[in-house]
This record gives C-alpha cells, structure tokens and sequence, in this order.
C-alpha cells in the first residue's frame, strides 16, 4: 500500500502513527510547502517571546520519519496527487 499525507502538522505525525500501527511496510510519503521538520504551531509565539528554544519545538525526535521508514518532500508543494500503477 502506498500513502501520501498532504501538509506536516500534528495530524500527520498522528496518520504516520496509525498508518504503522496497522502497515509496518506500507510506503509512506509526507509533501509539505514548509521546509520545517514538525513542529509545535501553538508555540511560535513562545518562541518569538524567547520563552521556550527551537527543540522545544519539536513535536517528535528528529528521527521520527526515518524510524518509521517516511519519505519526505519538504519544502515542495503538492499541486495535483494521481495514482500510478
């Protein structure tokens, strides 16, 4: 099986999950126009106000995709999704 999560929020850290909690092998490919690892939104102005660093941020370790075998496009913006076979 072959998945595909549009956009890189906490949502997509909780689909990465749920998809491997059922498909350790399924290929899995996040796309996303920020070219940032996940991180806490709510907490941007925290970061502004100098009250918390950027690990802090982090809503997972940096080794999150590749623990659980995601492929990233970072930085990239999905125009148009189609299936191939």
């Amino acid at each position: 099986m072959r998945y595909v999560i549009v956009g890189n929020s906490v949502a997509a850290i909780g689909a990465i999950e749920a998809i491997r909690n059922r498909d350790k092998t399924g290929l899995v490919t996040v796309i996303s126009d920020e070219p940032y690892f996940v991180y806490s939104r709510p907490l941007i102005s925290y970061l502004l106000a100098g009250k918390v660093d950027e690990e802090r941020m982090l809503y997972r370790k940096k080794n999150f995709y590749e623990e659980n075998s995601v492929g990233t496009k970072l930085g990239q913006t999905a125009i148009k999704l189609y299936e191939t076979s």
